[in-house]
């Protein structure tokens, strides 16, 4: 972060750095997490080859610019004499561009106002400075917001599968009452300088390590746990690998928590799946009881039932996240194959010299390593279904192999010229175009047209805005009960949000959304403030909203949340320079889902404004004050 050719200088005004500051976690959290986490926030840039560093006082402005009235002066001719203001209220981080000539950018993009994460970047003019929430001693923690650290973990995905390179994801959670500071203290010990971590909710981490496999993130993880908190806290690991656990970061992160959620303190590091071995899928997924909601899956899955009686291979084609495996399950189970085993195996993740043993299995001394017989998926799953995720990943080889297995039932496992006959259906998963590839050459086109009976398109989230709610409300419950807390509640704007998001991430991340605004929300029900930066964007460029005015007391705000803010529906006082009408457009629509979503719940409810409170899990006063606002009245006879 190059401060451009100026120098810094600290203005004659004195302005209070309150080194003090302690802050409290959320309110609404288990007790034993109400701790006091001694983390203070500060601006950090680069000046003369050394790190600047100025604290943020709660509730009082700083000014940023190039000479007085600004309190930080920063001697950059790109800057203006007030470029922009920060402010720390409630918790929470804004900036607000003063009208400045050259610009406030955050992500690349001009702001007039936002809210900002700890380890973002905020350009004024020439000048970069970075949010970092420091120690007690003043030293930088190192913290990143958690949309930060889902973006690294994207980008990384695109390289590894370019090069085939492993890298891991640790999901850390305290066993009981710690410092904030102190535990996070802990795991960055353990940590190399490139490893990130960030906050997740009040009372765990996320760790991203790239470039590591298996042994490693183990090595790692193992140093985590092991370390000493004090008394009976603890610290429980999830450990997962890419590409073992999953092919999106959605999928990986959500394995990395259900890890965690395993460990004990009898077994505080748990793992993911492994590549090598397949996956017995049992019982029903957690997402069925919502993915039915929507009339246009519920014509789609009467479909999908009809097939499952036959003994046709099916692929089920869609984008990641939209569900193809809870498909896939519903097929095994709706058939004549129910109650026999469904194993599956994801094909891009099983290393390229394995992928024919993992399918078909390998005697003693077939290759090196192998010590003993093993049976294969299709041996496994005799008499049953096999699901083959991400099918248009599989290297030619296999390839041919599977195209024997479907044709004539038989294989020979690795190392041996006997035949075995199986009996098994054959389900396979994609989110490739395996027409277009079959004609391109990279898939065998007789495989193509031999798996491919019947092909399922899956239409993704956004085409399916019908099921949002019932999904959210399903695994609302779901994240609720996993995470012990009592969240059973969805606000309306919280509600007209998830609407109006566009899901690239399809059910899979509104699982994730749901899972941690449960885990970050501050009382039972889930508010706009508790949904990530990214779903709350149809409300960045709208008219301005109000928080308390700069140093007036405020409600302590909730560490996670400041974490991984971008912008919130309150935000401080806006300078008089900076437009008020911008985005307009984009607040309409969020408000005319939520007009829509209160009259349609309150006509379902035969206008009682009680049970459509108790539907839209809120109380009566809050949803009279939107229909107030919102202009929903019953229609008169």
């Amino acid at each position: 972060m190059e401060s451009g050719e100026g120098r810094y200088m600290q203005s004659s005004e004195p302005v209070r750095d309150d080194a003090g500051t302690t802050w409290t976690l959320e309110a609404g959290v288990p007790s034993a997490l109400q701790q006091s986490a001694a983390l203070r926030i500060a601006l950090m840039w680069r000046h003369a080859g050394k790190i600047e560093t100025r604290l943020l006082s709660p509730d009082t402005p700083l000014v940023v610019g190039r000479s007085a009235p600004a309190a930080l002066w920063i001697d950059d001719r790109t800057l203006s004499r007030e470029h922009a203001r920060f402010v720390l209220s409630g918790g929470r981080v804004w900036v607000d561009d003063l009208g400045s000539k050259n610009g406030t950018f955050l992500d690349g993009r001009r702001v007039s106002r936002a809210r900002i994460a700890v380890g973002d970047e905020i350009v004024l003019g020439n000048v970069a400075l970075r949010v970092q929430a420091l120690g007690a001693g003043g030293e930088s923690l190192d913290l990143e917001g958690e949309e930060r650290l889902l973006r690294r973990v994207e980008d990384e995905l695109t390289r590894a599968r370019h090069f085939r390179r492993p890298f891991a994801l640790l999901h850390v959670r305290i066993g009981a009452a710690a410092t904030a500071e102190g535990w996070i203290k802990l795991v960055r010990a353990c940590l190399q300088p490139v490893h990130r971590v960030a906050l997740y909710g009040t009372g765990a981490a996320q760790v991203f390590l790239p470039e590591t496999g298996a042994e490693e993130a183990n090595r790692i993880a193992q140093a985590i746990a092991a370390s000493s908190i004090g008394g009976d806290a603890r610290l429980l690991v999830g450990c997962i690998v890419y590409p073992d656990a999953g092919s999106s970061a959605n999928e990986l992160f959500a394995a990395a928590r259900e890890a965690a959620r395993r460990a004990s303190p009898e077994r505080p590091v748990a793992h993911g799946p492994s590549a090598a071995a397949a996956t017995v899928l049992a019982g029903e997924d957690p997402a069925v009881g919502g993915l039915i909601a929507g009339q246009r899956m519920r014509a789609l899955l009467e479909a999908v039932k009809r097939v499952a009686a036959s003994r046709i291979p099916v692929v089920l084609h869609g984008e990641t996240g939209t569900g193809k495996e809870v498909l896939a399950r519903m097929i095994h189970e709706s058939g004549p194959r129910k109650g026999m085993r469904m194993v599956r195996v994801n094909c891009g993740a099983i290393p390229k010299d394995l992928v024919e043993s993992t399918l078909f299995g390998h005697e003693r001394g077939a290759f090196t390593g192998a010590l003993q017989q093993q049976k294969g998926v299709f041996e496994e799953a005799d008499g049953g279904t096999v699901f083959l995720d991400e099918i248009g990943e599989l290297p030619p080889a296999a390839q041919a192999a599977l195209l024997r297995v479907l044709e004539v039932g038989a294989f020979s496992r690795v190392g041996s010229s006997r035949e075995i006959e199986v009996d098994v259906r054959v389900v396979a998963a994609t989110h490739r175009d395996l027409e277009a590839m079959a004609a391109s050459g990279a898939f065998r086109e007789d495989l193509f047209y031999r798996l491919s009976g019947v092909v399922v398109d899956i239409p993704p989230l956004r085409e399916r805005r019908d099921e949002i709610e019932p999904l959210a409300r399903h695994f609302l419950r779901a994240a609720g009960e996993a995470n012990g807390r009592d969240v059973d509640g969805v606000a309306p704007e919280a509600l007209a949000l998830l609407g109006a998001y566009a899901w690239p991430g399809n059910v899979r991340e509104l699982r994730n959304v749901i899972e941690r605004a449960v885990v970050v929300a501050r009382g039972a029900i889930i508010e706009p403030e508790d949904l990530p930066p990214r779903v709350r964007a149809a409300e960045r460029a709208a008219e301005p909203e109000r928080v308390p005015n700069a140093g007036r007391a405020s409600e302590p705000g909730g560490l996670s949340t400041l974490l991984d803010s971008r912008s919130r529906s309150s935000a401080p006082p806006a300078p008089e320079e900076a437009p008020a009408e911008a985005g307009r457009p984009a607040r309409g629509k969020v408000q005319q889902y939520e007009a829509k979503l209160l009259h349609d719940t309150l006509e379902a409810a035969g206008w009682s404004r009680a049970e459509a409170a108790r539907r839209l899990g809120m109380p009566v006063r809050t949803l009279s004050y939107r229909m107030k606002v919102l202009g929903v009245k019953r229609p008169s006879c």
